[in-house]
């Protein structure tokens, strides 16, 4: 198998070049607004009612809790938000990403779910943890302003 300059496969039908070239930011666009809104989405109730995972948080080990209940609540949809704009993208990835790791954490230890409760955690995280080591991409703000952490 030949391979490229950039060490990937040469492409078995390399018309298709271009169009994979083209789909890559827009993918990720893609992906990185869908994440932002779910977490948007899970975050909204937290942050109608800040403290209320505070009994949640306890349970984890977390003090104070309602400190911990307000961040979480703050990071959680004010984190999704700045994804799906992509603005501070690698800052709101990586605070999302801690959520979602104990929230994997919660769902398979606490919670004795196992993988099933706690894979969609675990999904998310890998999107949000690939942000933290790419970036938002061409068509974020952080791009925008040519500016990223």
């Amino acid at each position: 198998m030949t391979m490229n300059t950039d060490d990937r496969p040469a492409l078995l039908v390399p018309a298709f070049g271009p169009l994979y070239a083209a789909a890559v930011p827009l993918t990720e666009l893609w992906l990185r607004v869908i994440c932002g809104v779910a977490l948007m989405v899970h975050g909204w109730p937290k942050i109608q009612n800040p403290t209320g995972a505070a009994e949640m948080v306890a349970g984890l080990g977390f003090a104070p809790a309602p400190f911990w209940s307000v961040l979480l609540s703050v990071t959680e949809f004010t984190g999704g938000l700045l994804l799906v704009l992509g603005l501070l993208t690698r800052l709101a990835a990586a605070g999302t990403s801690v959520i979602l790791l104990v929230a994997a954490y919660f769902h398979w230890v606490q919670l004795g779910q196992g993988y099933g409760g706690a894979e969609l955690a675990l999904i998310w995280s890998a999107v949000t943890l690939s942000f933290v080591a790419k970036g938002g991409g061409q068509y974020s703000l952080d791009r925008l302003l040519k500016r990223e952490l």
